[in-house]
């Protein structure tokens, strides 16, 4: 198998050890022959298309590890999943599937080697297993394999395992809006990481905490855990790490609307990215820059930045990163009142997300479409999408998402005069922002006044 993706089929026979002129010698039963002679066939004969979708171009990976699994040969099909493919994002297999938006592929993968070696393994594909259901939107089965993993690793005393499992349960809680949840968790794999001396642990959750108290509005708090992690990358000489943590940085001076040291942060981490060749960090703070300049009213500026990005995220075949900068360039044309471009880029973003199944990044967009036709008086319109996003929430238990989608259900019946109706959406709005303390609770009390300043 040869692209420009994958490692040559004999350096791949190599790696896995598997000699192709001495298969009669090496495999006794004609079972495990025919196998070996079809992994064999599929990494040296199977050539894709030109025009070969991303799935299609490691196709011949993917068989072999089944083929693989067929001869309970579990360490070599494991080996499989951790080949290092030749893409931008530098990724295994396994992950670049995650990149590429394959989720579906992922999760028949992991199922189908788990249990098949040690714990540790199993740990280790229970916590991707949480990875995928959380990125896809599955909060509650992301919980569930996250769960089996804490459990398997405090058994076995695998401290590694057991801070993973943690954070990865911090960050289901905070998709979910659940921050009082999401902290507690974090802070238990922080405590572990530093304990053990694992800096790829501390990292993830130090990125974890800050970006939980930026979503509070706590953004002094968040600001001091990426400080912390931009010492661990630069004390480590951990360029990319650097790279990810100064663009973190730049979302927080964003949100405090000091716009000006945002893009000096995203700037830095653009030039790092740029210094290693790093598509992943370079279109993060091309976002970045976009988002900050649309803030700052110079919109063409903010969409030349998001086009750089979306030329990534194709390139890449990042599908997840494509939909979410479709998203951005939307709402520059939003904030300029433009709402038929608005409309045109949300709703490709929405069609991206709806293919690849990634549920909980449906919501924002749904709501935000539901918004935009109320404000063009299309009631009946936003009130589709709006509904549709509020569906989601409940189905996967997003409670920030949800209070944002009532509030802008009250503000539609505010403008179509139910009064009382849009009172009681304003009020479970609002109990819930209070309840999570998200700033969105400020926006529901001013809403609530007005509401019962026209009853009176």
């Amino acid at each position: 198998m040869t692209n420009n993706l994958t490692p040559s089929g004999k350096s791949l026979l190599e790696q896995l050890g598997i000699n192709p002129h001495n298969l009669r010698a090496d495999f006794p039963t004609r079972e495990q022959r025919l196998h070996y002679r079809a992994v064999v066939q599929w990494l040296t004969d199977y050539k894709p298309k030109l025009d070969a979708t991303n799935l299609e171009k490691v196709k011949g990976l993917l068989e072999a590890f089944y083929h693989l699994c067929e001869v309970e040969a579990w360490e070599r099909a494991s080996d499989i999943l951790t080949i290092h493919l030749n893409t931008p994002t530098n990724e295994d297999l396994h992950m670049q599937l995650r990149t590429w938006g394959y989720y579906q592929e992922q999760v028949a993968l992991y199922t189908r080697i788990l249990g098949k070696l040690n714990s540790e393994y199993d740990c280790a594909f229970l916590n991707c297993l949480g990875l995928v259901y959380c990125t896809t939107g599955d909060y509650w089965q992301a919980i569930d394999y996250y769960q089996k993993s804490l459990t398997l690793a405090r058994k076995i005393g695998y401290p590694s395992g057991e801070g993973i499992a943690l954070d990865g349960l911090g960050c289901v809680y905070l998709s979910q809006g659940e921050y009082v949840h999401a902290i507690d968790y974090c802070q238990q794999s922080l405590v572990i990481a530093q304990e053990i001396g694992d800096n790829y642990i501390e990292f993830s959750a130090l990125d974890s905490l800050g970006n939980i108290h930026y979503s509070l509005g706590n953004f002094s708090q968040g600001i001091k855990y990426h400080q912390q992690q931009l010492m661990i990358a630069r004390e480590k000489g951990d360029r990319a790490g650097e790279g990810k943590v100064l663009s973190n940085l730049g979302i927080a001076y964003r949100f405090m609307e000091k716009y000006p040291k945002a893009s000096d942060y995203y700037q830095q981490s653009l030039a790092i990215a740029q210094e290693l060749g790093d598509c992943f960090i370079a279109a993060r703070a091309f976002g970045g820059l976009g988002a900050v300049y649309s803030l700052m009213g110079q919109y063409q500026q903010a969409i030349d930045y998001h086009q750089q990005q979306l030329l990534i995220a194709q390139e890449t075949g990042n599908r997840n990163e494509e939909a979410s900068v479709l998203s951005s360039i939307g709402a520059t044309y939003c904030l300029q009142g433009d709402y038929e471009n608005a409309i045109h880029y949300y709703q490709q973003d929405l069609k991206i997300t709806q293919l690849i199944g990634t549920r909980a990044w449906e919501v924002p967009t749904l709501s935000t479409l539901g918004a935009i036709f109320t404000e063009l008086e299309q009631y009946s319109e936003g009130r589709k999408y709006l509904e549709a996003a509020l569906e989601i929430c409940k189905e996967i238990g997003n409670r920030s998402n949800e209070a944002m989608v009532l509030y802008n259900l009250a503000r539609l019946q505010y403008k179509l005069t139910n009064l009382e109706l849009a009172l009681e959406y304003c009020d479970r709005a609002l109990s819930i922002a209070t309840g999570l303390g998200i700033p969105l609770a400020k926006e529901c009390y001013q809403l609530k006044e007005q509401l019962l300043t026209k009853q009176t």
